[in-house]
């Protein structure tokens, strides 16, 4: 099998797939970037423009033959005129072309300018709009990315990555709750992609969840695709990110804001700016090939990170990266300046592989939550936050310390989290930004160049201490502080099924170590995705609740069916090793009725009738776990403990639920709920044809940045019993 590499291709082949891209832009709507490209006119089409025609010419040609003489010398001069005016006016249709929006020749291809774009973002790009208006009319928020490979150093290191228009992370795409966000994403990257958006519910578009295999085949290299979705019924913090192996790990990610309409009113703690801060581990080898390896026959542990970034940067020390391309060039941390006595939000999103983070700024001992994973709550009072992957907090910081003020914001990636592994003496395991007290001026569509940011480079560094705690255990934040939604929402009473999942890692035939739950490791088929078989089998295999092993090979893609209309389902997670696993659900947002060590301690000691059915006799709704239990959608079972979840299966769709460490994932700890399938069933006829032109592409080039199939490994490093 060919390696699956994120080097960049040549720039011929780079420069072919952008040529056939330039083509395929002909057919999107005008959306910021590009304009609408006429075809070509013939010359026939041309000429009723120009002010002689090719009959007159051709007149004065034949009358000169005809009276059998030489052609007189105004003959000439006319059709010398005649040509040099055709030459001006065809020059003027061509200028003319260009103001109506034709590509010039000369101008760079989308690829030239993303290659030439500056990696890095500036801190004003993830500076919310203060003026927004939360009470615009609903509206269609449009944006257009094309996908390219680029050599970037966002800590100093030099690797290959994949950038959305040649920057990282990716632009932050700000929206009313209510609108419609639309995406064109153009592939001119080496590698097929997907995008999938983290926590938005896809309400009646799961073909846009971005699931590559469950709901839809990659976008190959050189192909596009436009994600077009509303944002009805949610609001809060999100992201986005590459849904194809684990792309995510080398760039293609970024932050997505869902405003409320009531969110000024609202504010539980008023603030008078708001701000995403995204974290991540980092890693300096190719994600492809730490993928492959990790999957490969032996290998228990997951690859190991060499640093962590804010908002994309670190700074690297080349003495400790030898053998590697290392700028010591100045790179300036991010820095969030803060208006003194004022509060301030700040949208902290893990956006990483598999590092949990504590996150604290230095000095100020109160940072109250107000949303967890897009869930308005009352503030809850901390010091300090633990984010696992995938996870999401928004925090209010006031800035009212004395004495000081320049402070050291600290995201540390917390090294118990990575079982029986040492963290490299080489790696930093911490990144930092710098909070300064300071009046802002700029935020994210502001011109270019901000003064600020050169003045901040001449400004000292702070000088404050970590009191970050050694995070022995990695357990949600919820197992230690209690988070009220506000508004409060009940979880429903009765649950009308309660599934036991059993999740581990465990290791198979040829020594390859896979992610299972209930001795099921998750590869569908990279060419007809779950979804999509769902609208094409018979229709009385999907009319069932239950483990749909007649349909799907539960060995290798477990789907479990809810056909009623809006049933209640009950998660059982329990956690078989030591890792700690957050678990994902698509297309959703679960109760948390609760979690701990060991095993689940059954319903009953919850409060709760067997298998979730109502609340016991001695207890009652209101003071029972289903009050108002917290709601979100990347839930923690800790190593070797358990978590209850509620959710209610009315949102149609295949919906994937898997651990969001993404080698966990990519190794099969993932499977699918597939809700309300008559509704589903029903968008056969008028399933989107460019949603089913994706799986036209040849296999080769959808596996392109895929996991390795496991069969690619068997012989290898084991006999001929597969032990």
């Amino acid at each position: 099998m060919a390696a699956h590499s994120l080097l960049s291709p040549t720039m011929e082949s780079r420069n072919d797939i952008a040529e056939g891209f330039a083509s395929d832009m002909k057919g999107y709507e005008a959306t910021g970037r590009n304009t609408d490209v006429d075809e070509d006119d013939d010359g026939d089409e041309q000429e009723p423009m120009l002010p002689f025609q090719r009959g007159d010419v051709e007149r004065l040609t034949a009358a000169a033959q005809t009276n059998g003489h030489y052609r007189p010398w105004w003959s000439s001069a006319i059709i010398t005129i005649a040509c040099v005016v055709t030459i001006f006016c065809m020059a003027w249709l061509v200028l003319s072309l260009d103001e109506l929006g034709r590509p010039h020749p000369l101008d760079p291809s989308p690829l030239e300018v993303a290659l030439a774009a500056p990696l890095r973002r500036q801190d004003k790009d993830y500076i919310l709009d203060p003026g927004w208006d939360f009470g615009a009319p609903k509206q269609v928020r449009r944006h257009d990315w094309v996908i390219v490979d680029k050599e970037g150093d966002p800590d100093g290191v030099r690797k290959p990555m994949i950038t959305m228009d040649g920057r990282f992370p990716g632009p932050l795409i700000e929206v009313n709750e209510g609108d419609i966000i639309e995406v064109d994403v153009h592939n001119l990257a080496s590698n097929a992609t997907a995008i999938h958006w983290h926590g938005i519910f896809q309400n009646g578009t799961n073909w846009m969840d971005g699931a590559a295999r469950v709901t839809q085949c990659p976008i190959a290299p050189g192909a596009s695709y436009r994600y077009k979705f509303n944002v009805t019924g949610q609001s809060g913090t999100y992201f986005y990110h590459g849904h194809q192996g684990v792309q995510a790990l080398s760039g293609l990610v970024g932050p997505l804001v869902i405003h409320s309409r009531d969110e000024v009113a609202g504010q539980p703690i008023p603030y008078s700016s708001d701000r995403v801060v995204l974290l991540q581990d980092w890693y300096y080898d190719a994600d492809s090939g730490l993928m492959r390896d990790f999957l490969s026959p032996g290998v228990e542990d997951a690859p190991m990170p060499n640093t962590a970034l804010i908002n994309g940067v670190n700074q690297a020390v080349c003495a400790n990266s030898a053998g590697r391309a290392c700028s010591t060039a100045d790179r300036p941390l991010p820095t969030l300046e803060l208006a003194p006595r004022a509060s301030h939000r700040l949208r902290f999103l893990n956006v990483g592989a598999s590092a949990w983070f504590q996150v604290a700024v230095d000095e100020h001992d109160s940072l109250p939550v107000v949303e967890v994973d897009g869930t308005a709550v009352e503030p809850a009072p901390g010091s300090a936050l633990v984010i696992a992957p995938g996870q999401r907090y928004s925090a209010v910081l006031t800035a009212d310390r004395s004495g000081n003020d320049a402070f050291w914001l600290r995201a540390r990636m917390a090294t118990s989290c990575f079982v029986g592994q040492d963290f490299p003496k080489e790696s930093i395991d911490e990144a930092k930004a710098i909070v300064r007290y300071r009046t802002q001026t700029k935020r994210h569509g502001d011109d270019d160049h901000n003064e600020d940011d050169d003045d901040n480079e001449n400004l000292p560094l702070p000088t404050t201490i970590s009191k970050l705690p050694y995070l022995p255990t990695c357990r949600d934040m919820s197992s230690t502080t209690t988070f009220r939604p506000s508004p409060a929402l009940p979880a429903p009473a009765y649950a009308d099924h309660s599934w036991h999942l059993r999740v581990n890692l465990a290791i198979g035939d040829w020594r390859l170590q896979r992610g299972i739950v209930n001795g099921s490791s998750f590869r569908p088929n990279l060419q007809s995705p779950t979804l999509h078989r769902v609208l094409e089998g018979n229709a009385s295999a999907f009319s069932r609740d239950g483990v749909l092993e007649d349909v799907f090979d539960a060995a290798s893609e477990l789907v479990i069916s809810h056909a009623g209309a809006a049933e209640t389902v009950d998660v059982v997670l329990q956690n078989m090793d030591e890792n700690s696993h957050p678990f994902h659900l698509h297309g959703a947002q679960v109760w948390v009725l609760g979690a701990g060590h060991g095993y689940f301690p059954g319903y009953q000691a919850l409060g709760l009738g067997a298998e979730g059915k109502g609340v016991l006799d001695n207890n009652n709704n209101n003071a029972s776990v289903l009050a108002n239990p917290l709601r979100r959608d990347t839930v923690t079972a800790e190593g070797f403990g358990w978590a209850l979840l509620r959710f209610v299966a009315d949102n149609p769709g295949a919906w994937l639920f898997h651990c969001h460490v993404a080698w966990h994932a990519e190794a099969g700890m993932g499977m699918v709920f597939l809700a309300r399938p008559d509704v589903v069933r029903g968008w056969a006829d008028g399933f989107p044809d460019d949603a089913r032109r994706l799986c036209d592409a040849p296999e080769e080039e959808l596996r392109k940045g895929a996991s390795p199939r496991d069969d690619v490994f068997f012989g290898f490093g084991g006999d001929e019993e597969g032990g």
